[in-house]
């Protein structure tokens, strides 16, 4: 049975901040063991999960973000936090999350409006802007007071620029699973 691909628009991050994360990604699986960690070269900061999509209605986005997106300036992202989604016994996700920046706010709000103009069905939870480190929490009790303790991202500055976005393929079978199949810059 052929898996559909799906896709999604994200922020990628330069690579100097990937191998910085990879390094700091050690000292974390021994705290913090997750049953899958993400490959480095998949790090990356979504805008829209999209979900499966034909040719065309990619396209269209591509085109849409084209025209949209050249219009927005540069800004920069400071990663500051390690935390977790799902329940804090046992979480799903492990992420490393960024100071909170009105530029990124309303990136994704106008990748949104172009979503939906070319009828892509998007989530409705609430944006919260994040780099997954792992998934599935594989002991009894997650540790949340080592969180803090933990974090190798704390006293650094760990900035990067944000200069465009992509449109990602996801391919389950390999890894890294991440395709860049279209960048539009700023």
């Amino acid at each position: 049975m052929s898996i559909e691909p799906h896709y999604f628009v994200a922020i990628s991050l330069p690579d100097q901040v990937k191998e910085h994360i990879a390094a700091a990604k050690q000292a974390l699986k021994h705290p913090f063991p997750f049953q899958k960690w993400v490959h480095p070269e998949d790090y990356h900061l979504t805008l829209a999960f999209l979900g499966s999509s034909s040719a065309d209605q990619l396209q269209l986005l591509a085109e849409q973000l084209d025209k949209k997106i050249c219009e927005s300036d540069a800004f920069s992202l400071q990663i500051d936090r390690l935390g977790i989604f799902g329940n804090v016994a046992k979480p799903k996700i492990f992420w490393l999350g960024v100071k909170e920046e009105k530029k990124l706010t309303s990136l994704q709000n106008k990748v949104y409006d172009e979503c939906k103009k070319v009828n892509f069905k998007l989530e409705t939870r609430p944006f919260h802007p994040h780099i997954t480190l792992a998934r599935k929490w594989k002991e009894s009790t997650f540790p949340i007071e080592a969180l803090q303790q933990k974090n190798p991202f704390v006293h650094k500055d760990l900035s990067f620029s944000v200069q465009s976005i992509e449109i990602f393929q996801t391919q389950v079978n390999k890894e890294p699973k991440y395709e860049k199949i279209h960048t539009s810059l700023f």
